[in-house]
């Protein structure tokens, strides 16, 4: 408990990746993935229930060796690669309420898929959410100027276009508006955001900007990458 206020924080571990078969068990700097954020969320005394929502038991076994309960497996429309991360959250977060006889004020997502996680980027995204109305807080990272949009080309009938149609005027990336993407390192949401407005992101959702290298999990490249940072970047 933080502030008075209750915290749930989920771990999504769903089975089944086509660009890494059994991704989220694929290791870093000697953990998986799962086993990754579990310890770093076990860090956190103020997290009163830690859950892995998966589809698979070897997955959940792996779980709870790492601080991470799990107490159902997903049902099968949770499960496939088109599931939406809404529902997903939606149902760990009722199925725990259920369980526990308790009700959260917060709840924490933190993707397996994002390796270098740390405990401050956690308590910072928490904590922004505390202080303020907001309905949502998540982490960003600036995205680099090199594909930004004011940059990039499409293709029409063979030939390169400019994505925006201000693209010809930008001659520096000094010109260019600082934008960021989501980098899954943690999310945190009011229950009423995902239970009442049924949404991750509103108009009333804040970022908070990491500025350290980080990485998604998405491709075998990306773990040689990941395994290059965790040798550089201090925990």
């Amino acid at each position: 408990m933080i502030e008075g206020k209750t915290v749930l924080a989920i771990v999504p571990a769903r089975s089944g990746s086509k660009g890494i078969p059994g991704k989220n068990l694929a290791k870093i700097g000697g953990l998986s993935l799962i086993a990754r954020a579990g310890e770093v969320l076990a860090r956190i005394p103020w997290i009163d229930r830690r859950v892995l929502s998966t589809d698979s038991e070897e997955y959940a076994q792996e779980g709870r060796a790492h601080g991470l309960d799990a107490p159902f497996l997903r049902p099968d429309d949770l499960s496939h690669d088109r599931a939406g991360a809404l529902e997903t959250i939606v149902h760990a977060l009722k199925a725990c309420e259920e369980l526990d006889g308790l009700i959260y004020d917060l709840v924490i997502l933190a993707e397996p898929t994002s390796p270098l996680r740390q405990t401050q980027d956690i308590e910072s995204t928490v904590k922004s959410v505390l202080k303020s109305e907001a309905d949502s807080a998540m982490t960003v990272s600036a995205i680099d100027t090199k594909y930004h949009p004011g940059k990039v080309f499409r293709i029409v009938d063979g030939t390169l276009k400019f994505y925006l149609s201000t693209g010809p005027t930008v001659t520096s990336r000094q010109q260019l508006e600082p934008l960021y993407s989501r980098n899954g390192l943690c999310y945190c949401f009011r229950r009423a955001t995902l239970l009442t407005k049924g949404a991750l992101i509103t108009q009333n959702s804040i970022p908070v900007v990491i500025s350290r290298p980080v990485v998604n999990i998405d491709e075998p490249l990306d773990l040689l990458w990941a395994e290059f940072l965790i040798k550089r970047v201090p925990e």
